[in-house]
């Protein structure tokens, strides 16, 4: 089953509709797959340089232009959190678990974001559900428990699923 199959079995009723509405939209069709990768390759570059001002605006044309595609949307998310923009990155992280649902990655950022906004009650909330996820994979998300369970510490939280 490819990655895109098990995305789309895994996506709620509201998450595959707002999937396809996003797959029709008239800007999802008008770069290439080529272009498009060419322009990611910018804004990648900007990521690992630590550009994250830089590399937004790009992200964003990608995300406009490839708005089911996973990895832009993920960048964006990524330059809205470090550019300190995280209500804007909530967004695009729930974006994120809605059309890719599975990988805690989404809500352990969304928890960070919530941390970072002083918002410990949801971040606490947050970091719940992605331990209780990873303890329900079967080991496939362990690498993210660490983290979840430092975070989790932050916030006062106790050791979940341990």
């Amino acid at each position: 089953m490819s990655q895109a199959t098990a995305a789309a079995a895994q996506r709620s009723e509201f998450g595959q509709k707002l999937y396809e509405g996003l797959e029709a939209l008239p800007s999802s069709s008008r770069m290439t797959n080529e272009q498009l990768e060419v322009i990611y390759a910018l804004a990648y570059a900007h990521v690992t340089q630590g550009q994250y001002a830089q590399a937004l605006p790009v992200f964003t044309i990608l995300a406009t232009y490839g708005p089911t595609r996973k990895h832009y949307i993920a960048g964006l998310a990524l330059c809205l959190q470090m550019c300190e923009r995280y209500e804007e990155a909530i967004s695009m992280y729930s974006l994120m678990a809605t059309l890719f649902p599975g990988s805690p990655e989404p809500a352990l950022q969304v928890a960070e974001c919530f941390l970072m906004l002083g918002r410990t009650d949801e971040a606490h909330d947050e970091l719940e559900r992605v331990l209780r996820c990873i303890a329900e994979a079967g080991g496939q998300y362990d690498a993210w428990k660490p983290r979840a369970q430092v975070l989790a510490g932050l916030v006062g939280g106790r050791r979940l699923a341990a």
